[in-house]
């Protein structure tokens, strides 16, 4: 009798321990304590009747491991997957150590694992004791599972669905190889090598368990540092975009969508340095300041608004640059074009802005005055620049002059 409450505690313990193991895993916030008192009480029963009704182990193993599983399934509130994780391990861990300790008092005691099976009405049976103690060894395994760092690697495992899908085959077949184990009890000649072959069965099942739990971990880890790179990676190029993004906040005029003067004399520059041929533009608006003070800026804005469209059709997309150097003035620069080819295109640009002049109802005429320079003739941009600007002014002092006469 003493005993048998002896192995109610010990399971009691290992019964305790593996629920608790389950609650760590799923990060309960509270354990089920009646949940987990009535699943003792229905186990406990269980082993009972079994043991009554004197079951062949293999029999009893296999039903009370899934009873064991739809236990830990309502425990775990339906999360199948990691009931099914909770319960193999308790298996596995549970038969391994009870299979260790009845092979290793049996060696002890010079006795066949028939007297270890599960027949009690057998005077020579001798379970009790490997019981009681394969029930306090597992729970004391348990108890080391639920340490926190044991515990985050498991974790780890659970929120990677196709890696712990291969863990739970392993066990699973490491399960079957331990239930095929149980026949060994059956066996009523007294031989060593078979007992010897039962711990050995223990040992490799509980390496084999730690290994492959050590490899899936790993590979979950990799997941983990590949997603991590992945998200990196990411936002370095979201990063790099938002730079981008900032960088042409600060070099585009926000009123044509043209470069700014900034970035104009930084990218001329750029081009003189490395001897890059290039044609240079300067253009300014001509009677900017009169249709200003004659109709007010918001004309005036209409009056820059349909140059630079027109100055848009006239240029090459994505090959010609287009800056506003200042409220009025405007620079071009054309890459592996002519001088003469330059000229012409300001000159079809001159004759658009007086054909809608006089078409869409402009009060003043749309001109501009340009000047043109070789990249190439220069060593300094400024003077570059410069020299356009001159060359634009003269014009614009000739069409004044021809306006006067």
């Amino acid at each position: 009798m003493g005993l048998l409450l002896l192995t109610a505690l010990t399971y009691f313990y290992f019964h305790w321990q593996y629920f608790f193991l389950a609650a760590e895993l799923r990060k309960m916030t509270r354990e089920r304590f009646g949940m987990v008192l009535l699943s003792f009480i229905l186990n406990y029963l269980f082993f009972v009747i079994c043991s009554v009704l004197e079951f062949p182990l293999i029999i009893n193993w296999f039903l009370f491991a899934f009873l064991l599983f739809f236990e830990t399934l309502l425990y775990d509130q339906g999360d199948k997957r990691c009931a099914y994780f909770s319960s193999l391990l308790g298996i596995l861990y549970g038969l391994s150590v009870n299979i260790f300790c009845r092979s290793v008092i049996a060696i002890g005691l010079n006795q066949p694992l028939q007297n270890f099976d599960n027949h009690t009405s057998s005077v020579g049976n001798l379970k009790g004791v490997p019981v009681l103690l394969g029930f306090l060894l597992a729970g004391w395994v348990f108890l080391i599972m639920r340490h926190p760092v044991v515990m985050e690697r498991l974790r780890l495992i659970l929120v990677h669905p196709g890696h712990q899908s291969f863990l739970l085959e392993i066990m699973t077949g490491l399960l079957f190889y331990l239930f095929l184990n149980l026949l060994l009890y059956a066996a009523p000649f007294n031989d060593l090598l078979l007992k010897m072959w039962s711990i050995k069965s223990c040992i490799f099942s509980v390496v084999g368990i730690y290994i492959a739990i050590r490899y899936t971990r790993r590979i979950c880890e990799l997941d983990d540092y590949r997603e991590k790179n992945r998200q990196m990676e990411q936002q370095l190029e979201e990063q790099r975009q938002e730079e981008e993004l900032l960088r042409l906040q600060t070099t585009i005029d926000p009123m044509t969508g043209f470069y700014n003067r900034h970035y104009a004399e930084e990218k001329i520059a750029f081009l003189m340095e490395h001897k890059a041929d290039f044609i240079l533009c300067f253009l300014d608006l001509d009677g900017l300041k009169r249709v200003n003070d004659q109709y007010g800026h918001e004309e005036g804005d209409r009056y820059i608004l349909t140059v630079t469209e027109q100055i848009r059709n006239v240029c090459r997309s994505g090959r010609d640059l287009l800056f506003r150097y200042g409220g009025d003035e405007f620079l071009l620069l054309f890459e592996k074009v002519t001088r003469g080819k330059a000229e012409e295109r300001i000159e079809q640009l001159n004759e658009r802005l007086c054909s809608i002049s006089r078409q869409n109802g402009f009060s003043y005429p749309l001109s501009l005055s340009y000047g043109v320079v070789e990249g190439t003739a220069y060593t300094d941009w400024r003077e570059l620049i410069r020299a356009a600007d001159r060359k634009m002014y003269i014009q614009k002092q000739e069409k004044k002059m021809a306006r006067d006469l």
